[in-house]
């Protein structure tokens, strides 16, 4: 039987074996010899170059040295490894993870769901697994606590977060406590605002929703969909409408001494 592909190779890893096949035969070498002269198995080997597995940041490495290569194999697999990634993430959620790396400002409405951005690595396990197939959800999940670094930058944007008091009651219990201390700790960044709207408050969004601003361009609108299914908003005037959306559903909100008051509540309750 011949042995299976690694899922969806990208077109920079088709590059990397052809160029790992190409300088091994060139030098006269098997896979056993060149196994031999790196350090692993001939079986590793052959399962790169048949793409069962795909290549690992370590051999790349080792391959530049062996063949004094400058860099090649390693950049090579970078950008194998962001084709990857881009891959994992629906189409319909690509624009936002590619607009939120130039963003100075994020203005969040969750009336659903904690935002990814802010969800900890138990949470959004726990929201893979129920999504994904298994073989996805390591990879899903480091792909998300890689977007998380960019709140953790020297000078991070600004994030208001608007979250219904539902969505924190609704946590399941093995990993709320823990999601609702990481929302806790914000309260002491300056960059962070953290509201909740309560129970009781006439809001009646349904739909989540992100305003994104940057020191260089116009304000963008994440609109979230079902399934990854969301659409990115740039037309101005659709734009400013949701903005406005925003600043009223934030005037419904308690203050952030109240907000940090009921999270506590609600994560002593577990």
């Amino acid at each position: 039987m011949a042995p299976s592909r690694d899922a969806a190779p990208s077109a920079y890893q088709e590059v990397f074996v052809n160029e790992l096949r190409a300088r091994r035969e060139a030098s006269g070498l098997s896979r056993n010899k060149l196994a031999a002269a790196l350090g692993c198995t001939p079986q590793w080997i052959a399962k790169v170059e048949t793409f069962e597995k795909p290549p690992s940041e370590g051999l790349a490495d080792d391959l530049d040295t062996y063949f004094q290569m400058g860099g090649a194999f390693h950049r090579m697999w970078e950008k194998h490894m962001e084709a990857r990634k881009r891959g994992l993430i629906p189409s319909g959620f690509r624009p936002l993870a590619e607009a939120e790396p130039e963003a100075s400002q994020f203005s969040i409405f969750a009336p659903l769901l904690i935002p990814g951005l802010l969800q900890t690595e138990e949470h959004a396990r726990m929201v893979f697994e129920a999504e994904q197939r298994a073989d996805k959800v390591e990879q899903l999940l480091a792909v998300r606590m890689e977007r998380q670094t960019l709140l953790a930058k020297p000078d991070p944007p600004l994030l208001f977060l608007l979250i219904r008091e539902a969505v924190l009651r609704d946590l399941h219990r093995e990993v709320r406590e823990g999601q609702c201390k990481r929302l806790l700790d914000m309260f002491a960044e300056p960059n962070f605002s953290i509201q909740v709207i309560p129970a009781r408050a006439r809001v009646f969004q349904g739909g989540g929703f992100q305003v994104l601003s940057s020191h260089e361009g116009a304000d963008v609108v994440y609109v979230d969909g079902a399934g990854g299914n969301g659409q990115m908003i740039t037309d101005h005037v659709r734009v400013r409408r949701l903005t406005v959306l925003f600043n009223k559903i934030r005037s419904a909100a308690l203050s952030a001494e109240d907000s940090e008051d009921l999270i506590r509540t609600i994560m002593e309750s577990t």
